[in-house]
Protein backbone atom coordinates (compact mmCIF):
# COMPACT_ATOMS: atom_id res chain seq x y z
CA UNK A 1 0.00 0.00 0.00
CA UNK A 2 1.48 3.35 -0.99
CA UNK A 3 0.87 6.09 1.54
CA UNK A 4 -1.50 8.01 -0.73
CA UNK A 5 -3.08 5.40 -2.91
CA UNK A 6 -6.62 6.05 -4.15
CA UNK A 7 -8.15 4.44 -1.06
CA UNK A 8 -6.19 6.69 1.30
CA UNK A 9 -7.12 9.72 -0.80
CA UNK A 10 -10.77 8.73 -0.53
CA UNK A 11 -10.43 8.34 3.25
CA UNK A 12 -8.91 11.83 3.40
CA UNK A 13 -11.72 13.26 1.27
CA UNK A 14 -14.27 11.76 3.66
CA UNK A 15 -12.46 13.08 6.72
CA UNK A 16 -12.30 16.52 5.07
CA UNK A 17 -16.09 16.39 4.76
CA UNK A 18 -16.44 15.53 8.46
CA UNK A 19 -13.50 14.63 10.68
CA UNK A 20 -15.95 13.19 13.22
CA UNK A 21 -16.75 10.20 11.00
CA UNK A 22 -16.16 6.97 12.88
CA UNK A 23 -14.20 4.17 11.25
CA UNK A 24 -17.40 2.17 10.63
CA UNK A 25 -18.99 5.16 8.88
CA UNK A 26 -15.91 5.64 6.72
CA UNK A 27 -15.90 1.93 5.87
CA UNK A 28 -19.54 2.09 4.71
CA UNK A 29 -19.02 5.27 2.70
CA UNK A 30 -15.91 3.79 1.08
CA UNK A 31 -17.91 0.73 0.06
CA UNK A 32 -20.43 2.99 -1.71
CA UNK A 33 -17.51 4.54 -3.58
CA UNK A 34 -16.10 1.20 -4.68
CA UNK A 35 -13.48 0.57 -1.98
CA UNK A 36 -13.93 -2.60 0.04
CA UNK A 37 -12.17 -2.41 3.42
CA UNK A 38 -12.87 -3.69 6.89
CA UNK A 39 -13.35 -1.24 9.74
CA UNK A 40 -9.98 -2.38 11.11
CA UNK A 41 -8.28 -1.66 7.78
CA UNK A 42 -9.74 1.87 7.77
CA UNK A 43 -8.49 2.41 11.33
CA UNK A 44 -5.03 1.12 10.37
CA UNK A 45 -4.82 3.44 7.37
CA UNK A 46 -5.93 6.50 9.37
CA UNK A 47 -3.44 5.72 12.13
CA UNK A 48 -0.64 5.33 9.57
CA UNK A 49 -1.50 8.71 8.04
CA UNK A 50 -1.43 10.25 11.53
CA UNK A 51 1.94 8.64 12.28
CA UNK A 52 3.54 9.78 9.02
CA UNK A 53 2.13 13.32 9.28
CA UNK A 54 -0.23 13.17 6.30
CA UNK A 55 -2.98 13.92 8.82
CA UNK A 56 -1.51 16.45 11.22
CA UNK A 57 -4.48 16.75 13.57
CA UNK A 58 -8.23 16.74 13.75
CA UNK A 59 -9.57 20.23 14.39
CA UNK A 60 -12.89 21.94 14.77
CA UNK A 61 -14.01 24.96 12.80
CA UNK A 62 -15.82 27.60 14.82
CA UNK A 63 -18.08 30.44 13.74
CA UNK A 64 -16.13 33.62 14.63
CA UNK A 65 -19.30 35.72 14.96
CA UNK A 66 -20.73 33.32 17.54
CA UNK A 67 -17.49 33.73 19.48
CA UNK A 68 -17.86 37.52 19.44
CA UNK A 69 -15.55 38.37 16.53
CA UNK A 70 -17.29 40.67 14.04
CA UNK A 71 -14.33 41.84 11.94
CA UNK A 72 -11.69 39.87 10.09
CA UNK A 73 -8.52 41.33 8.63
CA UNK A 74 -5.75 39.98 6.46
CA UNK A 75 -2.58 41.67 7.68
CA UNK A 76 0.73 41.68 5.82
CA UNK A 77 3.91 42.65 7.62
CA UNK A 78 7.39 43.70 6.52
CA UNK A 79 9.93 42.78 9.22
CA UNK A 80 12.69 45.27 10.09
CA UNK A 81 15.16 42.43 10.79
CA UNK A 82 14.53 39.24 8.74
CA UNK A 83 16.16 37.17 11.51
CA UNK A 84 13.15 38.00 13.71
CA UNK A 85 10.55 36.66 11.28
CA UNK A 86 10.00 33.43 13.26
CA UNK A 87 9.71 35.38 16.50
CA UNK A 88 6.95 37.59 15.12
CA UNK A 89 5.28 34.67 13.39
CA UNK A 90 5.15 32.73 16.67
CA UNK A 91 3.81 35.79 18.52
CA UNK A 92 0.98 36.24 15.99
CA UNK A 93 0.23 32.50 16.05
CA UNK A 94 -0.09 32.60 19.84
CA UNK A 95 -2.99 35.06 19.72
CA UNK A 96 -6.34 33.33 20.30
CA UNK A 97 -8.02 35.33 17.55
CA UNK A 98 -5.49 34.40 14.85
CA UNK A 99 -6.76 31.95 12.22
CA UNK A 100 -3.46 31.49 10.37
CA UNK A 101 0.02 32.95 10.01
CA UNK A 102 2.45 32.30 7.18
CA UNK A 103 5.86 33.53 6.07
CA UNK A 104 6.10 34.69 2.48
CA UNK A 105 8.89 35.25 0.00
CA UNK A 106 7.97 38.24 -2.12
CA UNK A 107 5.61 41.12 -1.36
CA UNK A 108 5.65 40.72 2.42
CA UNK A 109 7.42 38.74 5.13
CA UNK A 110 4.44 37.58 7.19
CA UNK A 111 0.74 37.34 6.44
CA UNK A 112 -1.96 36.65 9.00
CA UNK A 113 -5.72 36.34 9.15
CA UNK A 114 -6.86 37.78 12.47
CA UNK A 115 -10.36 38.28 13.90
CA UNK A 116 -11.44 41.26 16.00
CA UNK A 117 -14.44 41.95 18.21
CA UNK A 118 -15.00 45.45 16.82
CA UNK A 119 -13.30 48.44 15.21
CA UNK A 120 -11.75 49.54 18.51
CA UNK A 121 -10.18 46.08 18.93
CA UNK A 122 -8.76 46.23 15.38
CA UNK A 123 -7.41 49.78 15.81
CA UNK A 124 -5.78 48.84 19.11
CA UNK A 125 -4.02 45.91 17.42
CA UNK A 126 -2.87 48.10 14.52
CA UNK A 127 -1.47 50.59 17.06
CA UNK A 128 0.45 47.72 18.69
CA UNK A 129 1.95 46.85 15.31
CA UNK A 130 2.81 50.49 14.64
CA UNK A 131 4.70 50.78 17.94
CA UNK A 132 6.59 47.47 17.53
CA UNK A 133 10.17 48.27 16.50
CA UNK A 134 10.55 44.80 14.95
CA UNK A 135 7.99 45.74 12.28
CA UNK A 136 9.08 47.98 9.41
CA UNK A 137 5.61 48.34 7.87
CA UNK A 138 2.27 46.61 7.53
CA UNK A 139 -0.92 46.71 5.52
CA UNK A 140 -4.33 45.28 6.18
CA UNK A 141 -7.51 44.51 4.32
CA UNK A 142 -10.86 43.82 5.92
CA UNK A 143 -12.28 40.50 4.79
CA UNK A 144 -15.82 41.00 3.48
CA UNK A 145 -16.67 37.37 2.82
CA UNK A 146 -14.97 33.99 3.16
CA UNK A 147 -15.74 31.33 0.58
CA UNK A 148 -13.92 28.44 2.19
CA UNK A 149 -12.67 27.54 5.61
CA UNK A 150 -11.52 24.00 6.03
CA UNK A 151 -9.05 21.31 5.22
CA UNK A 152 -7.35 20.67 1.90
CA UNK A 153 -8.38 17.38 0.35
CA UNK A 154 -6.28 15.36 -2.09
CA UNK A 155 -6.61 15.87 -5.84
Amino acid sequence: MSELDETNKEILRLLCEDSRYQYTQIQKLLKKRGHSLTREAVEYRVKRMLENGTIQKFAMITDPEKLGYHLCAHITIQIADPDRCDEIGRWLASLPNTAYVHAAASLFDIGARIFFTDTRDLLSFLETLKKDSRIKSFTFDLIRKTYKVGPISPP
